[in-house]
Parts: C-alpha cells; structure tokens; sequence
C-alpha cells in the first residue's frame, strides 16, 4: 500500500517521473502551477466555497511559489558551485606563474 501511494506521488508531483519530463523546468514550474489553480477552483467549487477561492488560490500561490524559490536558489548555489571547481581554461600557458625554487635561491 505504501508503494502504491508513494509511486502515484511520484507519477504527478516528481518532475523526473511524471509526463512533464520531457519539458523544460520553466515550462514544467509553469504548467504545474496552473495544473494546482486548477485543482484548487475544482476542490473549491466542489465543497461550495467559491467565496473562499481567494485564499485557496493565494495559499497555493505561496506554497508552490516558495517551493520554485527554494529549488531556484538551491540549483543557483548548485552552479555556482559547479563553476567554482572547474579549472580557469580562458588563461594561456604563458600567463601561468610557476615558482622554481631552485633557479631563484
């Protein structure tokens, strides 16, 4: 039973397992937002509480808004990571500095 759920979690909420994958990620943030408004207007209408679709709609904005965020800083510190150990390729091998203890004592 726990599989069951947690794979039926994946096959909508994980952007590696659901159809959206073949997407780019802005376009897949993009999609999933309005797929979560769209939920929201259906649970809404569906407990008769179109005078509460205001704070429905604007909490799901804030949950899924600050989730992107969060992914968006992480991937950006993720990057900047990334470039920081890459060796410097732009620089010629005559600007290189090597200090040759021998020679200069």
């Amino acid at each position: 039973m726990k599989e069951a759920i947690n794979s039926s979690w994946k096959a909508v909420m994980d952007n590696r397992h659901n159809p959206l994958r073949h997407l780019d990620l802005a376009s897949q943030h993009y999609l999933m937002q309005v797929l979560g408004w769209m939920w929201s207007m259906v649970f809404s209408l569906s407990f008769l509480s179109i005078y509460q679709f205001g704070y429905v709609w604007m909490a799901h904005l804030l949950v899924f808004g600050g989730a992107a965020m969060t992914v968006a800083v992480f991937r950006n510190a993720e990057s900047r990571q990334a470039e920081r150990l890459q060796p410097v390729r732009e620089l010629s091998s005559a600007s290189r500095c090597v200090w040759q203890l021998d020679r200069e004592a």
